[in-house]
């Protein structure tokens, strides 16, 4: 079942990571082609892996989404695929333009909630398959969701070793010194993210517990500079910029993960009324590394995360502070955040469920189309 994979973007998110992690693992037969829309560091890492990728540079607007569509349906024509595999929204836009009137049909990963509503909408009805990696990113489809168009397929994460040892060596390397206790914030430096939110509630935090450390761990947005440079200055206004380290990009995240004592994951809303999790990775790493994890209660971390983690209301900075320090000081509480991540994520979120599943839908897709 020759599958062509359309990714939409090429940064070092969960989106191209769980296309990195399905193509893996599909294995032989299943793999025809894989075009990128932009180029960027996950481009180099499936081509350090072996897998041939070609990038059609896209941009936001119509006319590019065109061009695009056109140079796609030369290369759906020279690799012959049972099925499009389009990775995000923009993907889908692209494949949907491309195949129109080929017969090749469409299966579209939604992994967020960009254009949720009408054009969401739209677009589905143009695929032949729809798979939310959450339920909450499907949600925009209504009652639709429960039509035979629509599936929820889970990410998988692969087994981890995790060494706590070796990440608190590593944490210690990272911040120059032996720290006492660590909060960790994993993703790019953006405001959907949420550092300056965990920023906020530091001067609260450093005054209960003293010891405190900090890292931000992932790579600037380039398109918006100005967001490091606001949160240094917050930092400086409050004399914490001993108390907090950028760590930048690192291949070793899961290690480093494995050494803090808490990871957290403070997203939000941006501008556009974007940013909430579509999925979660970063506190399902965090169970797999055995290291606790609080959260605002948005998006799909409910869904993803259940009662292994601390959820507090979005936006809720004093709730926020007030969780990070319970698990900090309560032994008790940690441990048993740790037993129950690890339990869950053995039980629901395996790769093998997550390839066998999509594999599913490929072989659906592909005979309705006949």
């Amino acid at each position: 079942m020759p599958v062509t994979f359309v990714s939409s973007h090429a940064r070092l998110g969960g989106a191209e990571r769980y296309l990195e992690t399905l193509i893996e693992r599909l294995g032989p037969g299943w793999l025809s082609g894989v075009v990128c829309l932009e180029d960027g560091p996950a481009v180099e890492r499936l081509r350090q892996r072996g897998v041939a990728i070609e990038v059609l540079p896209t941009g936001r607007r119509a006319l590019a989404a065109a061009w695009a569509a056109l140079k796609l349906r030369r290369l759906l024509r020279r690799h012959r695929p049972a099925v499009v595999h389009a990775n995000g929204i923009k993907a889908a836009v692209v494949s949907v333009l491309a195949t129109r009137g080929m017969g090749l049909p469409v299966v579209w990963v939604k992994h967020d909630f960009t254009g949720d509503g009408r054009v969401a909408q739209m677009l589905a009805a143009r695929c032949r398959a729809v798979i939310g990696v959450s339920a909450a990113v499907v949600e925009t489809f209504g009652s639709k969701s429960s039509d035979a168009k629509v599936h929820v397929v889970h990410n998988g994460l692969p087994a981890v070793n995790a060494d706590r040892e070796r990440g608190r060596r590593l944490v210690a390397e990272a911040l120059g010194l032996e720290p006492t206790a660590v909060i960790g914030l994993v993703g790019r430096l953006d405001r959907d993210k949420g550092q300056r939110e965990l920023v906020g509630v530091l001067p609260e935090i450093v005054r209960r517990v003293p010891e405190i450390r900090v890292a931000l761990v992932g790579p600037e947005n380039p398109a918006r500079p100005e967001y490091v440079a606001e949160l240094r200055s917050a930092l400086t206004r409050e004399g914490l910029t001993d108390v907090v380290s950028f760590l930048g990009f690192r291949e070793d995240v899961l290690e480093l993960m494995s050494g803090f004592d808490v990871v957290v994951v403070p997203s939000v809303p941006d501008e556009r009324g974007l940013g909430r999790e579509g999925f979660g990775f970063v506190g399902l790493e965090s169970f797999a590394v055995g290291t606790p994890v609080v959260a605002y209660d948005d998006g799909a971390l409910r869904e993803t995360l259940g009662d292994c983690a601390l959820l507090v209301p979005p936006g809720d900075r004093a709730a926020l502070a007030d969780a990070l320090v319970r698990v900090l000081e309560d032994d008790g509480l940690r441990a048993g955040l740790v037993r129950c991540g690890r339990e869950r994520l053995e039980g629901r979120f395996s790769v093998e469920a997550m390839v066998e599943a999509m594999k599913e839908h490929y072989r659906q897709a592909a005979n309705t189309a006949t």
